[in-house]
């Protein structure tokens, strides 16, 4: 058979899954709706997001510069990032984030007038985003709105608003946004910290009450340990009461202002380690738990790695940042060049931020396909909703309150269920993405859904043929990387070193190497499960591996060698290279080197 005919016969195949996968998500826009009042975990964001929204946009309706005010929300989408962070972390966050949505919008306007231009700027700007919304952990909502401030930023000075002036606008905003992100602090200095440790006791909890052989038992340790790493990352952002030595000379006790709040963390460290020692117990039922443990004030955080670690970390190829980036920018490139160099629409924008939205998450094929029709479905019953209520044609007080109302919805809504929040995105959009352009509001529906069909229908199409058949070299890759660094573990485990800052960075990479192992297994699963059929029970046997290199570090008195796992060093390196290299050990093997490491004498 020829190359061309078997390329046919590929695309062919790809084409049928593809629709069989819309097919599925298209039954699915409603999942999981609940219409009883939860728990409010989101109402604090949402007040924030309204809050921030209302600010400019009631100054400068009382003004009269209704429009600016309204391009001042593109600058206050900051307050969306870092919610759970501490005061530390989430400070940094959002400044950079600021200064990236004002670059974003100035970006977007230097390109504007050139419809290549700005897709080619966009595209670039949309992998750069996502590429580094991966590797730093930003979290959600990721990378999409700086996309969409370079769409919005190449569009409306066609419609003749000043560029300047819509950059000053986003600053304004931003401004505006960051204090407002960081006031629940005020009220509750320690509250994300207090929400890590309890998510984590809560997790760990769960992996206790598996019982031996559960199906569910690897993924709730996943759970587990996924906890631990960020109520400890949470700890140390937040100003961890660490010991002089375990900060490498800097002897820096963070965000400490005085006795008390020194004595707040002292007890969350405690708390956690309680929970760490119950995971560790549970992990190695046969060793003896150290009482001891539980009551020292602390042992050393493994800390947050530096953004010039992690960005190093995630330029290792392949990786599930540099991949996202990739279709990212091949869909956000595809959907411009279709709806604004091929259609000719006015709002291209909207086209390439549709398909930023359903690709930069690097979800699995399947969960695109769901996502996309979400994202349809809701933007249908969304401008229907636009429509009806007659948002464009509103006085300034009415477009000011729908505002504030439809940021809060949003916001309460996107975690819950998403087809619901884009039908109240969709209104809020069209009215601050259309400031000023004076266009019927029955157009301006219609074309934004043409767009949104295009950007979607693109971000569907990516995955089937940009890393298409990646997922299996991904994750034997990812399962070298975990054995590689539980190696390095174990080799200070041995000898006594895990305490101190090199046994602690080695389990940290450990730690962030099994997350990342977690997340690019369950997408190979779910997009080749026949092509990873073999890779499953070693994925298996790999993270158990993990897991028990950590709960053994954690049962070992630091500066106590355990020269007994010196024996598990070399096996595991060398499972490694073979892995690195496509050759596929037995899963056997690995548990090997797990019992090397997890076994113990007997007590008494």
């Amino acid at each position: 058979m020829s190359f061309s005919r078997r390329a046919v016969r590929g695309a062919r195949r790809r084409a049928v899954r593809g629709a069989e996968h819309l097919a599925v998500a298209a039954t699915t826009p409603f999942r999981g709706l609940r219409w009883e009042v939860r728990p409010p975990t989101r109402w604090p964001i949402a007040a924030r997001a309204s809050l921030a929204v209302a600010i400019p946009l009631t100054i400068t309706t009382l003004t009269g510069h209704h429009t600016w005010g309204l391009l001042c929300g593109t600058g206050v989408f900051t307050v969306l990032y870092g919610a759970g962070r501490p005061l530390r972390s989430r400070a940094r966050v959002l400044l950079l984030v600021a200064v990236g949505l004002i670059g974003c919008m100035a970006l977007g306007t230097l390109a504007s007038g050139n419809a290549l231009l700005s897709v080619l700027v966009t595209a670039l700007v949309g992998a750069v985003a996502t590429f580094l919304a991966h590797a730093l952990r930003l979290g959600p909502p990721g990378a999409f709105f700086f996309v969409l401030l370079v769409g919005i930023g190449g569009y409306l000075p066609s419609r003749g608003l000043d560029p300047w002036s819509m950059v000053g606008a986003t600053a304004l905003g931003a401004s505006i946004a960051v204090p407002i992100a960081l006031f629940d602090l005020l009220l509750d200095r320690r509250g994300p910290e207090r929400a890590a440790v309890a998510a984590a006791g809560r997790a760990v909890q769960a992996f206790i009450n598996t019982s031996p052989g559960d199906a569910d038992a690897e993924d709730k340790s996943t759970a587990a340990t996924n906890a631990i790493h960020d109520a400890w990352t949470t700890l140390w952002d937040g100003g961890d009461p660490v010991r002089e030595d375990h900060l490498d000379g800097r002897g820096d006790l963070g965000a400490l202002a005085d006795d008390e709040a020194v004595d707040d963390l002292e007890e969350l460290v405690t708390e956690l380690l309680v929970v760490q020692q119950r995971y560790s117990e549970r992990l190695l039922p046969q060793v003896q738990g150290n009482p001891d443990l539980a009551r020292e004030s602390m042992t050393a955080s493994l800390g947050r790695p530096s953004l010039r670690h992690l960005i190093r970390r995630a330029t290792r190829w392949p990786t599930t940042a540099l991949q996202a980036a990739l279709r990212v920018a091949t869909g956000i490139a595809a959907a411009g060049i279709v709806s604004g160099v091929l259609l000719d629409t006015s709002h291209m924008y909207w086209a390439m931020a549709a398909a930023a939205l359903v690709l930069h998450t690097g979800l699995d094929r399947r969960s695109t396909a769901v996502r996309s029709v979400e994202r349809l479905a809701g933007t249908a019953l969304g401008i229907l909703l636009f429509l009806l209520g007659g948002f464009s044609g509103s006085g300034p007080w009415t477009v000011v309150a729908t505002v504030v109302l439809l940021q809060g919805l949003v916001e309460l809504l996107v975690v819950r269920n998403y087809t619901l929040a884009v039908v109240f995105m969709t209104p809020l959009a069209l009215t601050i993405g259309t400031a000023g352009s004076g266009l019927p509001a029955l157009e301006i529906a219609q074309e934004r859904l043409v767009d949104t069909a295009i950007g979607v229908l693109c971000g569907v199409a990516v995955p089937w043929f940009v890393g298409w058949r990646a997922g299996r070299k991904m994750l034997a890759k990812h399962l070298s990387r975990v054995l590689s660094s539980s190696a390095d573990a174990i080799a200070l485990l041995a000898v006594g070193r895990h305490g101190d800052r090199p046994g602690l960075v080695a389990q940290r990479e450990l730690s962030l190497d099994l997350q990342e192992l977690s997340a690019v297994a369950g997408r190979a699963i779910r997009d080749e499960p026949h092509r990873v059929e073999d890779l499953v029970p070693v994925r298996e046997a790999t993270a158990w591996l993990g897991f028990t290199v950590i709960a053994t570090a954690a049962q070992t008195p630091a500066d106590e060698p355990l020269e007994r796992v010196v024996a598990a060093v070399e096996p595991a390196r060398e499972l490694a290279a073979r892995l690195a290299l496509q050759d596929i050990p037995d899963h056997q093997e690995i548990r090997t080197v797990r019992a090397l490491v997890g076994r113990r004498p007997q007590l008494g």
